[in-house]
């Protein structure tokens, strides 16, 4: 792939959120960050759940290698995996005490956890003495039809459980709401880290759609997906799925990729994401690159880029905090309808994981709600990717109907809605 020079290379829509050189944390640099948010969110995230939610006493069982999808993030940053099988419970003892966050087993993880002490084999022997002495009235474990967060127990840590708890069991119940609360809650030192996050984000984005990276006529929708990712990976930063550039073009018919070179005229798009801090981002932009004596893309172009804006503006008037997500996905797209836009959304939740624990707003296949999940409501701190697009006839294009893609993270306060940096408003030009 050639690359030209990056002097006078860059046109970007939202310069407070385009940082070429935003600096990346080392790892040193994070862990007590992470450590940080992580004590707080014992002290306060995790009781609140717990008693709305109504249970006292929260079992998180992992295997090494074999993870429960939240115990990354009941982890310091130090840890990679759990180690051996690690019982992990949490026991609320009120108002003044609080939570307690107890290890039965070895491992006390950074000296976040206490340690009540077992062998390897004795571990449930262990747990059925602490269940005993704790006597807890509502035992949660992680077992979910449908939220796949929420549903890490393995079969036969499950059983191993249920043994151990004879006398027990009529107290165990699903804890899947409050895997779900505690993973969808934000601390506002979180959101703003998110941020900084974003910036790293979108600067790789800003790049990729640039002269730094793309040549007209030379370079390749793959060329420009492996720098992407060759780029998150040499800042030392992990990513959750591999990046996505697509091509749109007078003349034919719906995105392509692959190895088709990119032409002068062509509308691009990207969806982009990467892990930074124990957290994931989700964008979507789109660049255009120019022809020669073009100093804007055709106006078509523009108009289907305020199209998908205003359906951005649409979803977020219709959630709020209380709502729950089919009742917004209902309205927006009413709304959407009654001002002709032709627009499909598939909002979804992010923070620990890319698609994460809380609230759907549609997903492609589900335009009519999405079943159990789309009945949660929106809660104030919380993270969403606000994802959608709109169908445009370009007249510029022969009347050619071209899908306008945007994705921006976005953060749900009890005031109301607030980019988590900001929103593209105006393409990426290449020249």
């Amino acid at each position: 792939m050639a690359a030209g020079s990056a002097e006078g290379a860059y046109v970007v829509p939202m310069q407070s959120s385009f940082v070429p050189e935003e600096r990346v944390l080392t790892h040193r640099e994070q862990a007590p960050l992470v450590r940080g948010w992580l004590e707080k969110r014992f002290e306060t995230v995790l009781p609140e759940v717990m008693r709305r939610e109504g249970i006292d006493m929260w079992i998180v069982i992992s295997r090494e290698y074999n993870d429960d999808p939240v115990f990354r993030s009941l982890a310091p940053f130090e840890t990679y995996s759990s180690r051996r099988r690690t019982i992990l419970v949490f026991h609320d003892r009120g108002e003044e005490l609080g939570v307690e966050t107890l290890s039965v087993g070895r491992f006390n993880y950074q000296n976040l956890y206490t340690v009540v002490p077992t062998h390897n084999e004795k571990q449930f022997e262990g747990l059925r003495a602490l269940v005993e002495e704790r006597n807890p009235r509502k035992i949660g474990i992680n077992m979910s039809e449908r939220w796949n967060h929420a549903d890490g127990l393995t079969a036969v840590q499950r059983d191993a459980l249920f043994e151990a708890l004879e006398g027990y069991t009529d107290r165990i119940v699903s804890a899947e709401m409050l895997a779900v609360g505690w993973l969808e809650t934000r601390l506002p030192e979180e959101t703003d880290a998110y941020r900084h996050i974003m910036r790293v984000a979108h600067s790789v984005i800003g790049r990729a759609f640039s002269n730094e990276v793309i040549v007209p006529g030379v370079t390749t929708a793959n060329d420009v997906r492996w720098w992407m990712r060759q780029t998150v990976a040499e800042y030392g930063l992990g990513g959750w799925f591999h990046p996505s550039v697509g091509i749109q073009r007078q003349g034919r018919e719906g995105r392509f990729s692959g190895d088709e070179v990119i032409q002068r005229g062509d509308m691009l798009w990207t969806d982009f994401g990467i892990m930074y801090l124990g957290f994931a981002t989700d964008t979507q932009h789109n660049a255009y690159v120019l022809r020669a004596g073009e100093v804007e893309p055709p106006a078509g172009l523009q108009a289907g880029l305020r199209a998908s804006m205003r359906l951005q503006d649409i979803t977020r008037e219709e959630s709020r905090v209380g709502r729950s997500g089919n009742d917004a996905l209902a309205a927006s797209l009413a709304k959407a309808k009654k001002e002709g836009l032709d627009a499909t959304i598939y909002w979804h939740s992010i923070g620990y994981h890319g698609h994460a624990a809380g609230v759907p707003l549609g997903m492609t296949d589900y335009q009519d709600g999405v079943p159990v999940r789309g009945e949660l409501e929106f809660r104030a701190n919380t993270w969403h990717s606000v994802e959608l697009n709109v169908v445009k006839e370009v007249p510029e294009w022969g009347g050619q109907p071209v899908k306008f893609s945007m994705e921006e993270d976005a953060v749900l306060t009890e005031n109301g809605w607030m980019w988590a940096l900001g929103r593209q408003e105006s393409f990426h030009l290449i020249h």
